[in-house]
C-alpha cells in the first residue's frame, strides 16, 4: 500500500497540468476552474471532518492558512506559465519546487542528503535557465517580468510541498482532514476575493473542468502525507515530480504536438537525472 500511495502521486500531478492546458486550449477562464478546484476539494474535506470532527492545534491551523494560501499564489505563477511556455516546461518548472522541502530537510529537520543528492540538486539549478531560456508557445521573449514568474512558480509551489511534509513531521494524523479543509477553504477565500483580477466569470464548462480537475488536488495532498509516513522526503518529492514530468511531456508531445525547442529539452533532461540522483 505505501507504494501505491507513492505510485499515485506522479498520476494525480499529470492529470492537473494536462487537465489545465486542456481547459486554456478550450479558451474557458483557467483562474475560475482553479478556484472551484479548491471549493471541491473543500467540500470534499468538510463532509469527511464533519464524520470525525477532530479540533485542530493553533499551530496546524496557522499552517494550513499559509499553505492555502501559497496554493493561490501558485495558481496565479502557474496560469501565465502555462500560457506562454506551454504543459512541458510548466511542469519541469514545477519538479524543480522538489528543491525547497530538500532545503527545508536539511534545515529544520537536520535530514542529511547525500553528496549524489547533492549533485542532483545542483543540477536542478542548472535546469533552470534552460527552462526559462526555451521559446514559448505564445511569447517567444524572455523578460524580467517572466524570470520572477518562473521564480515565483517554483518557491510558491515548493512552499506547499514543505507545508505538507511539515505537517507530517507533526505526526498529528487524526487532524489531516481538519488541516486540508481549512488548506482548500483558504485557497478558496482568497480566489474569491481576487476574483475581480482575473475577471472571473462562472459558465457550465468552468463548472465541469472545475469538479472534473479537483479530483488531483483532493487526492495529491493526502496522498503525499501519507507517502511521507513511510518513505523520506528526498524520495517522495523527487520521484512524485519527474514521473510526472515524464508523462506530461509524453501525453503534450503524442496528443498536441507541444514539444520544447532545444534549451527546454535539455532543461527537462537535466531535471529528469537530477530526480534520479536525488533518489539514490
Amino acid at each position: 500500500m505505501p507504494t501505491l500511495y507513492l505510485l499515485l502521486i506522479p498520476i494525480m500531478y499529470a492529470y492537473s497540468s494536462v487537465g489545465a492546458r486542456h481547459v486554456q486550449r478550450l479558451g474557458l477562464n483557467l483562474y475560475v476552474v482553479g478556484g472551484l478546484n479548491y471549493l471541491f476539494s473543500a467540500l470534499f474535506y468538510a463532509i469527511l471532518y464533519l464524520q470525525d470532527p477532530y479540533p485542530l492545534s493553533p499551530l496546524i491551523f496557522r499552517l494550513a492558512v499559509a499553505v492555502g494560501l501559497c496554493f493561490v499564489v501558485t495558481y496565479f505563477f502557474f496560469a501565465p506559465t502555462l500560457h506562454d511556455r506551454g504543459v512541458s516546461i510548466m511542469a519541469a518548472l514545477c519538479q524543480l519546487s522538489a528543491l525547497i522541502p530538500m532545503l527545508g530537510s536539511l534545515l529544520i529537520w537536520h535530514e542529511h542528503p547525500s553528496v549524489v543528492r547533492w549533485a542532483g540538486a545542483v543540477l536542478c539549478l542548472v535546469a533552470m535557465p534552460l527552462l526559462s531560456l526555451d521559446q514559448g508557445l505564445t511569447d517567444k521573449r524572455l523578460t524580467w517580468r517572466k524570470i520572477v514568474t518562473f521564480a515565483g512558480l517554483v518557491v510558491f509551489n515548493g512552499g506547499v510541498l514543505l507545508g505538507l511534509k511539515w505537517f507530517d513531521e507533526l505526526r498529528a494524523p487524526g487532524q489531516l482532514s481538519g488541516f486540508m479543509l481549512t488548506v482548500f477553504s483558504t485557497a478558496t477565500l482568497a480566489m474569491a476575493l481576487t476574483w475581480p483580477l482575473y475577471r472571473g466569470r462562472l459558465g457550465r464548462g468552468e463548472m465541469l473542468w472545475g469538479a472534473a480537475i479537483s479530483v488531483a488536488y483532493l487526492g495529491a495532498s493526502p496522498l503525499i502525507v501519507l507517502a511521507l509516513r513511510h518513505f523520506e522526503g528526498v524520495i517522495v518529492f523527487p520521484f512524485a515530480e519527474s514521473t510526472a514530468l515524464a508523462m506530461t511531456v509524453a501525453f503534450a508531445a503524442l496528443v498536441w504536438k507541444e514539444i520544447p525547442h532545444r534549451p527546454g529539452q535539455l532543461g527537462i533532461l537535466l531535471v529528469t537525472i537530477a530526480a534520479i540522483l536525488i533518489n539514490l
